[in-house]
């Protein structure tokens, strides 16, 4: 009897994704750090770890990469790959940096501190798509894009995430991760949902999706079920659209700053 009202309380807390659930391994109200970013880092978009505490990041305007140092907080140095355009998010594979471009181009970066190599791998998608989020899916050697408009599936709107191949330098047409979007509702009100980062978390091997629509973080198990949603409805979040984490779990969102300063906020995972 205990044993299956256990089993009711994990499939209810965990496994409807219309819970209002408080995450209980990042307190989001209160980072635990939060660093300022310079005026060129105001529309920081992506980031990744390059050597941690040195971090990568890309203002969306420029085609150049900033390394930022955490532990000085200072911009160490930049670096020019391209030219000025619409770019969303970046993923680091050891030596070389990954850039995506809002129409779905991705950018390989070869040697990027002193001569940079820039190969483009152009996909299927397009600015209609807006293609918003990238992240090294190590264990299928593989780069997860997030788009943030919509697309119509089995007669419904749902947003999508794609893999694009790293043997073969494909992306699939077919989505990975589909998020529903009818009747996706949290704390009884409905919301838009528009992914602009996302991650998996190598603590809870889950994947975390960031919208700046609607100021909400969705957790989904690799499999693709949606777990839970996260309000990230707090005066810090102006305007997230970078993720990732550290090797023990803490998560790090970067926020462009509007009409103020970007910023990257820390939150400690709570074991």
């Amino acid at each position: 009897m205990f044993k299956n009202i256990l089993l009711l309380f994990f499939f209810m807390t965990c496994k409807n994704p219309n819970s209002e659930v408080n995450t209980p391994i990042y307190n989001l109200k209160e980072p635990s750090q939060v660093w300022e970013m310079p005026k060129k880092l105001v529309e920081i978009s992506g980031i990744s770890v390059l050597n941690f505490p040195q971090i990568l990041s890309i203002n969306d305007e420029e085609g150049k990469l900033y390394e930022y140092n955490l532990e000085t907080e200072k911009v160490v140095d930049s670096y020019k790959f391209g030219k000025d355009g619409d770019y969303e998010d970046i993923a680091i594979i050891e030596d070389v940096v990954y850039v995506l471009k809002s129409n779905g181009t991705i950018y390989e970066i070869k040697n990027f501190k002193k001569k940079p190599k820039v190969k483009k791998h152009k996909t299927f998608l397009s600015a209609k798509e807006d293609a918003e989020g990238l992240f090294f899916d190590k264990e299928n050697n593989r780069l997860l894009i997030a788009c943030k408009a919509e697309v119509e599936i089995d007669k419904e709107d749902k947003n999508v995430i794609y893999a694009f191949n790293l043997d073969t330098n494909t992306l699939n047409k077919t989505p990975a991760y589909i998020i529903p979007k009818k009747d996706f509702r949290f704390k009884d009100k409905k919301h838009h949902f528009a992914p602009s980062g996302l991650a998996i978390n190598p603590k809870t091997h889950t994947l975390f999706v960031i919208s700046t629509v609607g100021k909400l973080m969705v957790e989904m198990s690799l499999e693709g079920v949606i777990l839970n949603k996260y309000s990230l409805d707090y005066p810090l979040f102006k305007q997230p659209e970078g993720i990732f984490f550290s090797e023990n779990g803490d998560l790090y969102i970067s926020n462009e700053g509007r009409k103020g300063k970007g910023n990257v906020l820390q939150f400690n995972y709570i074991k």
